[in-house]
């Protein structure tokens, strides 16, 4: 269940910069020249790399980073298009499966305590709180869910196609 991890760390923009970057230096580079291009040290660099590699936009081979058709596909859509993409991709993420699922069965907006100690029992409560931020994080920006901080509760929302 740790398979998102990756994503855990990083942001939407962080992950399309690379790709743009990488995409401007023709498709491929090695990972010190990407360094170069985003101007950004190796060991800040690996978190996104990795996401960007476990949701299918790059692949990295013999230190070469290549962006995929999926990440073209992403850069030469529109917001809304890329949101979808990326909703498409994350929604086969097992633990935003586990979280979804549970709130389609229980028909009501989950508390953060409950998604917390769902969580935990799959991930170490160690974490299972990093884990909720970034699936409050992605599922916002994917539209999958809406999240008051006030009254701690996440909401499946049905997104607009």
């Amino acid at each position: 269940m740790t398979d998102f991890h990756p994503i855990a760390k990083v942001s939407v923009g962080q992950i399309l910069g690379l790709v743009e970057a990488i995409d401007e230096v023709g498709g491929v580079a090695d990972v010190a020249t990407i360094s170069q291009e985003v101007d950004m040290e190796l060991d800040r660099l690996g978190p996104i790399l990795s996401a960007a590699e476990f949701l299918g936009l790059a692949t990295v081979e013999d230190g070469d980073v290549r962006i995929t058709d999926l990440s073209r596909k992403l850069l030469h859509a529109n917001v809304r298009e890329r949101k979808a993409i990326v909703r498409d991709i994350i929604d086969d993420v097992p633990v935003f499966h586990l979280i979804t699922d549970m709130a389609r069965k229980a028909g009501r907006p989950l508390s953060r305590e409950e998604i917390i100690e769902a969580l935990s029992a799959r991930v170490g409560s160690h974490q299972a709180e990093d884990l909720f931020k970034a699936l409050v994080y992605w599922g916002r920006y994917v539209e999958l869910v809406r999240y008051d901080s006030q009254s701690e509760m996440l909401t499946l929302r049905t997104p607009s196609k």
